[in-house]
Parts: C-alpha cells; sequence; structure tokens
C-alpha cells in the first residue's frame, strides 16, 4: 500500500508515479516507543494522524497532508527521519507501507499489522512542521572546495619541485616555493609547512619549521605573486 495517490495506469513505485502527497512519514525501525515519546515532547511536530505498528519496536509513523509537492514531502521526510532517527533510506514519496490487518513475514515470527487512529480527523499544511536548515550556498560550497582543493594541488606541485640543496641556490628556492604556497595557492602558515614536510625531509640540509615559517612570513611580505593566483576559480 502505497502512501500516497498513484497516477492511473502507473504500476510501478517509482517516484514519477506518484499523483498526489496525501501523508508525510517516518518509517522507524528500532526504539519505536521512545521515537513516539519524543515526537510528543516536541513542540514542533505535529501529532501523529496514524501509527502503524509493523512488527516489536517498529512503526510507521503517519501525518494526513495537504498541500505538499513530492520534492517537498521528501526534504520533509528526510529532516524527521534525522531528527527522530528513524530510517533514512525510507524517504521516497514512493515508499510503500504494510496493510493493516496482514501478518508481516519479514521476520521469524509472524506480527500482525496494526493500525493506530490517534488524530486522523486532521490534515496538515507545510507549515505545520519543522523546516529543515538551509543548504549551505553555491558560493559558500564552492569556497569549501577549494579550500580542501589547493592544498591536494600544492602537494601535487611541491612533489615535483626539486629539493634545496646548500651551495646550490637551495635559499632561493626555497623561497621561490614559498612564494607559490603562501600567496599563489593562498595557504596558511600551517597548512604550508604540513606541505613542504615531506620535500624538506629530501633538502640538504633539511630546513627547521622555525626557518620555514620564517620564510613564508618573508613570502607573504615580499613576495610579487598574486594571492590565489595559482587557483583555477576565483571565489566571488
Amino acid at each position: 500500500m502505497s502512501v500516497n495517490a498513484v497516477a492511473p495506469q502507473q504500476t510501478s513505485r517509482h517516484r514519477a508515479a506518484i499523483r498526489s502527497i496525501r501523508h508525510v512519514f517516518v518509517d522507524v525501525d528500532q526504539r519505536a516507543e521512545q521515537v513516539l515519546e519524543a515526537i510528543t515532547r516536541r513542540h514542533d511536530v505535529p501529532r501523529p494522524s496514524y501509527v502503524l505498528h509493523t512488527s516489536p519496536h517498529r512503526v510507521h509513523v503517519l501525518w494526513r497532508v495537504t498541500g505538499f509537492s513530492r520534492d517537498r514531502s521528501e526534504v520533509v521526510q528526510r529532516h524527521l527521519a534525522r531528527e527522530l532517527d528513524a530510517d533514512m533510506a525510507a524517504t521516497s514519496c514512493a515508499q510503500l507501507t504494510r496493510l493493516p490487518g496482514f501478518l508481516n513475514h519479514k521476520y521469524s515470527t509472524p506480527c500482525l499489522v496494526v493500525m493506530e487512529d490517534r488524530h486522523g480527523d486532521r490534515l496538515y499544511q507545510p507549515e505545520d512542521f519543522p523546516r529543515p536548515p538551509a543548504s549551505p550556498s553555491s558560493a559558500v560550497v564552492r569556497v569549501r572546495r577549494l579550500r580542501a582543493d589547493r592544498v591536494e594541488r600544492a602537494r601535487r606541485y611541491v612533489a615535483a619541485v626539486p629539493a634545496a640543496i646548500a651551495g646550490h641556490h637551495g635559499d632561493t628556492l626555497t623561497f621561490r616555493i614559498c612564494c607559490r604556497l603562501a600567496r599563489g595557492f593562498a595557504l596558511s602558515n600551517a597548512e604550508a609547512v604540513g606541505v613542504l614536510r615531506e620535500w624538506n625531509a629530501r633538502c640538504v640540509p633539511p630546513w627547521t619549521d622555525r626557518e620555514l615559517l620564517d620564510k613564508l612570513t618573508s613570502a607573504r611580505k615580499y613576495g610579487r605573486e598574486p594571492v590565489g593566483g595559482l587557483l583555477e576559480e576565483a571565489v566571488h
């Protein structure tokens, strides 16, 4: 039994077959009693219309609704499942539920499926449910991705650079690398020192962390490379 109305001539259970949303639900596959108590205690979650007891400690909680699109119902169901520790995999608007009055043979001991009518006369609207937190904007996601990418790109760059050798312009080479990291890749001192460690182990002699920090400070102050100039995308 689908919790929503299926369009005529449709026999499959995919979401495109759903004509209208009549219920919002959560599938509670453990600790059903505690979850139902948590719903009762919350002031931002409507009282359930029906509770379908499918097996011991497992229930499907349903709310009769109107004004929901398929997308909006799934957003609310994912949010409720996350908040109530319900089944995150059972949040499609095409989800099937069990028929009351029939036996559930999923487990070794069959269990009679029982429907409990709690507030079946109520009809809820989208504004009756808690609103999920806003997703990060595309700009924020892009900035986060760039921060992760720039360290990996800087690490690949340093891996291809020859080691600094004392007496063979090693000091100049190290300053140039520090300019690339501190300015071109816009790394922090901690990020840059972390990237330099493997390369530094090849240097003769290796630089101390203090010496590398001094060179990074000088690179920021005196380097001419544009900050972020080696990043593929501009951050707006």
